[in-house]
């Protein structure tokens, strides 16, 4: 298995405590962002890596290979990630996309024990959902009382939604061809600047994807300061 991570954005929300550094690159404790998600892979078993670029490119490369052999990731730039988002980053790895695989925004902390719930073996691809009251900037979810996933998205009406995806999933190879397709009709239908949830949502009218609950396991995604600094009172690592 491998993963995917969307590392291209600059993170502007964040750039007044960044010091101008990629998002993922901001230290919480002795380590980076995204050196903390590398760990965590390795920590599971996950060795090979796709990992998207862009904002200060180089600079994150060279961050990522001091903790990771060049062999084992293959780097895709985003050449327009200030116009664009998850969805064009993600369709951008489309060819590398041929089995199971891990997805993850570069901005999200968390525990290796996450992946160990979602890494193991599913007959459904599966998203991490952390069940709490939601508010309306976050990812949300809508789930039947099967844990499938009806709706995924920022606009869903907070009543409905029974938590926020944290920008953790896997995809099985099952869906992986007709998920690259409905990446594809994004592209083509002028949703480049859209989150990858606009696919998704697609996918499952037709396939069954599962939340898969965090259960507590301490995880959050950094966008704004606020959660910078809940993130480093959560993770003294």
């Amino acid at each position: 298995m491998k993963a995917v991570i969307l590392a291209a954005g600059m993170g502007k929300r964040l750039q007044e405590v960044s010091g101008g550094l990629p998002k993922s690159m901001i230290k919480i404790g002795n380590s980076s962002i995204i050196h903390h998600q590398l760990k965590s892979c390795i920590n599971v078993g996950i060795r090979d890596y796709v990992i998207v670029l862009g904002y200060k490119k180089e600079q994150l490369k060279s961050h990522i290979l001091e903790l990771i052999k060049s062999e084992n990731v293959t780097f895709v730039e985003n050449p327009i990630y200030d116009k664009t988002n998850t969805l064009y980053s993600l369709w951008l790895t489309s060819d590398f996309l041929n089995d199971d695989f891990i997805y993850f925004n570069a901005d999200v902390l968390f525990q290796s024990g996450l992946l160990k719930k979602i890494s193991a073996q599913s007959k459904f691809s599966q998203l991490l959902l952390e069940t709490k009251s939601c508010a309306e900037e976050e990812v949300k979810m809508i789930i039947d009382d099967q844990m499938r996933i009806l709706e995924i998205g920022k606009k869903i009406p907070i009543k409905q939604c029974a938590g926020e995806f944290i920008g953790i999933g896997k995809f099985n190879k099952e869906v992986i061809k007709e998920f690259v397709y409905y990446l594809q009709k994004g592209v083509d239908e002028g949703q480049s600047n859209n989150y990858f949830e606009y696919a998704v949502n697609l996918l499952v009218k037709d396939n069954i994807l599962l939340a898969k609950p965090t259960d507590d396991i301490p995880c959050i995604e950094i966008d704004f300061p606020a959660d910078l600094k809940r993130a480093k009172e959560m993770f003294s690592l």
